[in-house]
């Protein structure tokens, strides 16, 4: 299922990566998502089934907090030398050095 009028924003931060999720749609939707993708991906390796919470694969926690609009989830790496490599991860071909604005959205 789809949240229409979705879209993401991948940031860098200081410890590790960000993805921005804003809406003109369903807010609260958008935000029970980000929140289940930061569990799934706090779970994955656990033995859990493959899911897109495995889509960060650099060790590292997540969280999801509400911003305006939506949610952000924030990846902070669990070894500060790992940064880089999840920044990278986060946001691979991204066309600007901090910030990626994708117009469409299945979260």
């Amino acid at each position: 299922m789809l949240v229409a009028a979705t879209s993401v924003a991948v940031e860098d931060t200081t410890d590790g990566a960000a993805l921005v999720f804003v809406t003109t749609g369903d807010v609260a939707a958008v935000r029970k998502r980000a929140a289940t993708l930061a569990d799934m991906h706090a779970h994955h390796g656990a033995g859990d089934p493959p899911a897109m919470g495995t889509m960060i694969a650099t060790r590292s926690a997540a969280a999801a907090s509400d911003v305006d609009g939506g949610a952000r989830v924030t990846f902070t790496a669990s070894d500060p030398q790992e940064v880089g490599k999840l920044q990278s991860r986060a946001a691979d071909a991204r066309p600007s050095p901090r910030r990626r604005h994708v117009r469409v959205c299945t979260l």
